[in-house]
């Protein structure tokens, strides 16, 4: 044991100056142009087509909510869109109307009271925020005798002039509408 040598825990560096490290100005500033686009993405404006305004309508509650997920999917990288609280403050923007404004300034109520809870607030990032939205405005605003007319029709269909084709299209069709 005593042959061994003792251990090191740390390289000595040595004395004096450290040598000069040289940086090329023009490479370092210039930042790869996919990066700029992403950066952009992330903090510039949404893009894709706005989803039309919601004012009541039931029969275009299916509508608005398929087309206000696919602008959310569209700008996916976008930092609002990342955050569940902040697209749902941006869904209720596009909810207008003498008979759907009392509705939306209730839901943000309510997100603000669980953001600003003292109890137990709740992070903006919480899906929660959105998922809590998605299930009221359908509870709210979609055609509620959608499913029994789709049965309706379902159970009154009948093939015409032998296209199969057709029926059969008609009839997936209806099936998803009366699940």
């Amino acid at each position: 044991m005593d042959d061994e040598e003792p251990l090191q825990y740390f390289t000595p560096m040595p004395l004096g100056p450290l040598p000069p490290i040289q940086i090329n100005m023009a490479e370092a500033q210039e930042a790869p142009i996919e990066d700029e686009e992403e950066n952009r993405a992330m903090k510039g404006s949404l893009k894709g087509s706005l989803p039309t305004k919601f004012d009541r309508d039931r029969k275009m509650a299916k509508k608005f909510l398929n087309d206000f997920k696919t602008y959310k999917f569209l700008n996916r990288k976008n930092e609002t869109m990342k955050v569940p609280a902040n697209h749902m403050a941006l869904a209720l923007t596009f909810i207008k109307g003498e008979h759907v404004q009392d509705w939306a300034h209730e839901m943000m109520k309510n997100m603000e009271d669980r953001l600003e809870s003292t109890l137990n607030p709740m992070l903006e990032t919480n899906k929660y925020h959105w998922d809590y939205f998605e299930d009221a405005f359908r509870d709210a605003f979609t055609n509620t005798s959608k499913r029994e007319d789709a049965d309706n029709k379902l159970q009154n269909l009948h093939m015409k002039e032998g296209n199969l084709d057709q029926y059969i299209a008609k009839f997936n069709r209806l099936a998803n509408l009366a699940e």
